[in-house]
């Protein structure tokens, strides 16, 4: 091995970068496009929703008040709904079959008979189901709403129950009114969900987002870097010079493997740099996480050098990493996490490496566990790195040999 001779090719690779467009676009320019559209759309909690609702109300009262209601509810100074009154069913249905609103409420003529009386009043909603996450946020909105509504009915109905009772009452069963009150209410809400924050920190969505970033590096950049970078040498004839000089294909190699990495790691640290200065929160690896990371992209440039010299075509490399890497941009949960993808893609973000490597990586440094419990799973990213590292030398050496 000739140091002098690694370091010149390291240098080299690292002021060619700035040159090659493809490289610097693949390297810095669309992770961070990436980052500020994710984070952007996902990583904050946002703006509040306004839904729009169609209503047809028969003029009740207590229709006619739920409905002022719903004009009148805020979140964060933002109106909950924009709220449309039909004269009758046909044309709200029709207004929500054109996507003039994201719903329809019907309260039937029996309404508030029903709740004068103490009965069940029967609230009709017709949902569009055409755009299957709109329907969820709508549906969601418009249930939460009319929970709390019936909430506050149950509410007003205890005390008019509470009233009738006697007085005497209390004292000869000896309980008091709040645990009369207490009784009614669990009769009526048997179970009672209180949601508490875990966490709370601001911008704990950007750190997802900032792991995916650096998994993005893992399935383009680094793949695409070295292999590219080594075929192109070897079509420009630069490895067969070197065969006659001192320097050794395997000196080329260590420095195209150096710059590589030094390339990606810097524009990781460009990429949680701009986290922060974008969306005021980040994520900088321990470093068991960054062990993660180089021990993550030993296996992904050993990936791409072996593609690289199976195909001997810097085009049809290309062409193969990318088949690769997009299906696996989606199922290896870097942009949708494993526990909201479908039955059959999860084993493959558990299996594949650089998925398995990413999923460590976030339990380690968003959600703080040792590295005594993630061992197993790290130990499974390192022998696949070992297992690849062997195979791209192998290739690499078969492709030396052909050149001889």
């Amino acid at each position: 091995m000739n140091p002098r001779a690694i370091k010149g090719i390291l240098i080299k690779d690292l002021k060619e970068v700035r040159r090659e467009k493809m490289v610097v676009f693949w390297v810095f320019v669309f992770p961070l496009m990436w980052v500020t559209l994710m984070g952007g759309l996902w990583g904050s909690p946002g703006s509040p929703v306004t839904v729009d609702v169609g209503i047809v109300n028969p003029g009740g009262n207590f229709s006619t008040l739920i409905t002022g209601v719903m004009e009148n509810v805020t979140i964060n100074g933002t109106h909950l709904f924009d709220v449309r009154e039909f004269p009758d069913v046909s044309s709200g249905l029709e207004a929500l079959k054109r996507g003039s609103v994201n719903a329809l409420i019907l309260f039937p003529k029996d309404f508030d008979a029903n709740i004068s009386s103490g009965l069940q009043g029967k609230v009709v909603v017709y949902f569009d189901r055409t755009d299957p996450q709109d329907y969820q946020i709508v549906s969601s909105i418009i249930r939460s709403f009319f929970s709390g509504v019936g909430r506050e009915f149950r509410e007003r109905k205890m005390e008019m129950m509470m009233a009738y009772i006697p007085g005497e009452y209390f004292e000869t069963y000896n309980l008091s009114e709040e645990r009369i009150r207490e009784y009614f209410l669990a009769s009526a809400e048997p179970i009672a969900l209180e949601e508490r924050s875990v966490r709370g920190e601001k911008g704990e969505g950007i750190r997802f987002y900032v792991t995916g970033f650096i998994g993005i590096q893992f399935l383009f950049a680094t793949m695409l870097s070295i292999g590219s970078s080594v075929l192109e040498e070897i079509n420009k004839g630069t490895l067969r010079r070197i065969a006659a000089s001192p320097t050794t294909p395997w000196d080329f190699l260590i420095g195209k493997s150096l710059s590589t990495l030094i390339t990606i790691t810097v524009s990781i640290l460009v990429g949680i740099a701009y986290a922060r200065l974008v969306f005021g929160s980040t994520l900088f690896p321990s470093p068991f996480g960054w062990l993660i990371i180089f021990t993550a992209a030993v296996f992904s440039m050993s990936l791409g050098l072996a593609i690289a010299m199976l195909t001997r075509s810097e085009r049809s490399t290309t062409a193969i990493v990318n088949l690769v890497s997009m299906p696996l941009l989606f199922l290896a949960g870097i942009v949708i996490p494993a526990s909201i993808m479908p039955e059959w893609a999860r084993p493959i973000a558990h299996y594949f490496p650089l998925g398995r490597a990413l999923k460590v990586l976030r339990l380690s440094d968003i959600y703080e566990r040792s590295p005594g419990e993630l061992m197993g799973d790290f130990t499974y990213v390192l022998i696949w790195s070992v297992v690849m590292a062997v195979l791209a030398v192998a290739s690499y050496a078969w492709a030396i040999k052909r050149m001889e």
